[in-house]
């Protein structure tokens, strides 16, 4: 239990489960910009060549950790901004063909609307086609910014 600052008792649990949608989300890779990171979006093709694989879009997630399968839903922006819908932010950075990283942090409220801590999301992803897999751990921190827990968290994102 965590005390608001009505001094209230509030259940933890709501952080858990702000945890597991969140591990759906992998580790920001740098710091999101107004203009485009170096590696974000898509390069233009090439005659005789076609563009590299992007994440940019929307994606459908199945998010898994510690035996259990949440939803979620992300979105990677052309300019490297990665967003969970419904809340949190951060980016992602392409690190390879077919290869990116991401990391999303999203606060967690008390059904009061208290600031309950907030969960770190840090994946490891490879794209194929309108699919892909990511790996990583995703941290949750207490209210006063105390790790509470880590978990490792693998995802597989439908493009949506």
């Amino acid at each position: 239990m965590k005390r608001s600052a009505d001094g209230a008792r509030r259940p933890r649990s709501a952080v858990v489960v702000a945890a597991a949608v969140l591990a759906a989300v992998p580790v920001m890779a740098g710091t999101a910009t107004a203009l485009a990171p170096a590696g974000a979006g898509a390069p233009a093709a090439r005659p005789g060549r076609t563009a590299a694989a992007s994440p940019v879009g929307r994606w459908a997630l199945k998010v898994s950790f510690e035996g259990r399968t949440y939803d979620s839903t992300v979105q990677f922006t052309p300019g490297g901004t990665a967003f969970i819908v419904g809340g949190g932010a951060g980016s992602w950075t392409r690190t390879g063909d077919g290869r990116f990283t991401f990391r999303i942090a999203e606060p967690v409220w008390g059904a009061q609307g208290d600031y309950l801590g907030r969960v770190s999301v840090d994946q490891r992803a490879r794209l194929a086609g309108d699919t892909f897999t990511s790996s990583g751990v995703s941290r949750q921190y207490d209210a006063d910014d105390v790790l509470v827990r880590s978990v490792r968290a693998h995802d597989t994102g439908t493009r949506s």
